[in-house]
């Protein structure tokens, strides 16, 4: 049978940090306020509604003399308008070559990214739970990662099955799903995305055929 999920709606994350990833929006929701994050290649956006914003920058602070150091970064805060986070999470960005991470303070009850179709999840960027999918014709998928260090998977259209990590650094996907008539619409795509591999990680790629959000557990 395919796994189920056990995640909580409404309860407190225990998520303690995660990574902006190349999506559309990231939404965090606490007790007390929503707060919506929008990524360029070297500009954050924090917003909570309205004109009240802050964007951080990624500023270059190379010294030709110090080679040691080329390439480190300071981050510009720009505020507009009421606007605070630091009471809810901090940024930590490295580097202009690395993806920033928020790491944070108070429990987020719903962490939640908006894809649009073509762009990927990466499994196993971040130390997470797992992650809920909802496409935009109301298809639902979970991918709740495993001891091993694999993710299981269920569809709402009733396709489920796992990735298992093998010890040469490979991975195996194991699937069952029913066999569609040719004529049935959904014979298109059962599980609504393309897996492929980052070339940089080695982390299996998801990338989405549908427009999704893509709620973290």
């Amino acid at each position: 049978m395919p796994p189920e999920s056990s995640a909580a709606p409404g309860a407190p994350s225990a998520v303690e940090k995660i990574t902006l990833v190349c999506c559309q929006t990231t939404t965090l929701e606490f007790a007390d306020t929503t707060l919506t994050i929008e990524m360029s290649d070297e500009n954050m956006r924090i917003s909570k509604g309205g004109a009240d914003a802050i964007n951080i920058v990624l500023k270059d602070q190379k010294v030709p003399y110090k080679l040691n150091i080329l390439g480190s970064v300071v981050l510009e805060e720009q505020k507009l308008g009421d606007m605070d986070y630091a009471d809810y999470f901090s940024v930590n960005w490295e580097d202009e070559f690395s993806a920033p991470v928020i790491v944070f303070k108070k429990p987020p009850l719903r962490i939640a990214r908006v894809y649009t179709k073509g762009q990927r999840i990466e499994l196993g960027i971040e130390n997470v739970a797992g992650y809920r999918v909802e496409y935009s014709d109301g298809v639902v998928a979970n991918f709740d990662r495993k001891s091993n260090g694999g993710f299981e998977f269920s569809f709402s259209t009733g396709f489920y099955g796992n990735f298992a990590p093998g010890d040469d650094g490979s991975y195996t996907l194991t699937f069952k799903g029913d066999k569609l008539r040719p004529d049935e619409e959904e014979y298109r795509s059962q599980s609504k995305f393309i897996v492929s591999r980052s070339k940089y990680t080695g982390n299996m790629l998801l990338i989405l055929e549908e427009d999704a959000i893509v709620e973290i557990k």
